[in-house]
């Protein structure tokens, strides 16, 4: 194999791939990345795999110069070292029949001990059999706006990954860990290949293919859409000259809509930014990472007889201290008293780019529901929301 290519291209296509590449398995092959020269079609293909998901990056054109065809294993994170390190120019990578690899640029020259390419584990056939398109800002808005809800490790496998559920063109994404539920709804954006231009199907990613496909995905060319494709085992995400993929989770999902049940005694409307400071403030006294926030939702006296003034006194304490803060609110409904986890409420509350949200409260014990607030503080169906934030609430420690 014998390739010329400038070490920005190279560079470029190899750090991708590397979010593919296997930290933690005894097969060797997967330590490394997989690079095929094909002289025919004067492509290089850059390939990380580590079973679960992959990355196959394609240098084609100006970009590649392929002198001699043939495929080569290269320790991944030495070969990424090298090419980031050298100079600007062009890079010269040859690999003879030992598979020993030779890289030069602009006088440096290196030597790696690479392995057939032959033995890199056989990728699944990434030819999808349903697609669709999303736009590169709809895609990553959603994952990042839920995939903090997706559990880690669990023994449920469905939790351990988001829910995608496209019906007529709408796309939900769901995460949850039983702990909390985050549901983001798109009600435009996906354009189907399928029949009358509609789509209806369900699957489930892992979370740790998501949090890889994020830092892939480009925000300069935000409405550049991303291709979609599936097979029964897998998801294929094609953009720019990079085709990701990963295993899908099969199995069901939990039947999540039971859990967006709103039948609120309370419901309050706070500004988002003020009560996600306050509560952040929580947490600089906290002496681990369980620490409880407890929320009082007041009605309050007031010269003006507004029936609808309230206001939210938020309060925690640790064996370093505590503190308390207060935010204005509009409360509908009974006074209530609530305590959770400060990193759950925070979470959910961060992704929320509204200037103002709907809380419905049932009672101390039951779980807090999340809306946008759009004018209609009686919302009874969540079904139509752009987001739902669900957070399970804790025991109240005095």
């Amino acid at each position: 194999m014998n390739i010329v290519c400038a070490r920005d291209v190279l560079n470029k296509a190899v750090t991708p791939a590397l979010s593919a590449v296997s930290v933690k398995n005894t097969v060797q092959a997967l330590d490394g990345l997989l690079l095929v020269a094909n002289k025919n079609n004067g492509t290089l293909v850059i390939c990380g795999y580590d079973l679960e998901k992959g990355v196959k990056v394609t240098i084609s054109g100006d970009g590649a110069q392929v002198n001699k065809s043939g495929s080569v294993i290269v320790n991944a994170f030495k070969f990424s070292s090298i090419i980031k390190n050298l100079p600007e120019g062009n890079v010269s990578i040859t690999a003879d029949t030992n598979f020993s690899i030779n890289i030069e640029c602009a006088g440096n020259e290196f030597t790696l001990h690479g392995l057939d390419g032959k033995i890199f584990p056989l990728m699944p056939d990434i030819k999808g059999e349903k697609s669709f398109k999303l736009s590169r800002n709809i895609l990553k808005n959603m994952i990042a706006s839920t995939l903090f809800s997706v559990a880690i490790n669990d023994s449920r496998p469905a939790l351990n990954g988001a829910f995608f559920e496209i019906k007529n063109n709408r796309l939900n994404v769901v995460g949850t860990d039983i702990h909390r539920l985050a549901v983001r709804r798109s009600f435009e954006g996906v354009i189907s290949d399928g029949l009358n231009g509609e789509l209806d199907v369900s699957f489930i990613i892992p979370g740790k293919s998501l949090a890889e496909l994020l830092k892939l995905i480009d925000d300069k060319e935000k409405e550049e859409p991303v291709e979609i494709e599936l097979t029964k085992k897998h998801v294929i995400f094609s953009f720019d000259n990079i085709k990701y993929f990963s295993r899908l989770i099969e199995t069901d999902y939990v039947d999540y809509r039971r859990y967006i049940k709103i039948d609120a005694r309370t419901s309050v409307i706070i500004n988002t930014r003020s009560f996600l400071e306050s509560v952040e403030r929580a947490a600089i006294l906290a002496d681990d990472k369980k620490i409880r926030v407890k929320l009082s939702f007041l009605k309050e006296v007031n010269i003006e007889n507004r029936d609808e003034a309230g206001i939210l006194l938020i309060s925690s304490a640790s064996s370093l201290g505590k503190m308390s803060a207060k935010c204005e609110t509009e409360i509908y409904g009974d006074d209530i008293t609530i305590a959770f986890n400060q990193r759950y409420l925070s979470d959910a509350l961060r992704v929320i780019k509204d200037e103002k949200i709907l809380i419905k409260l049932e009672s101390s014990i039951r779980a807090i529901v999340i809306l946008p607030y759009d004018g209609d503080r009686d919302m009874a169906d969540a079904d139509d929301a752009k987001f739902v934030y669900i957070v399970v609430p804790v025991r109240m420690l005095d």
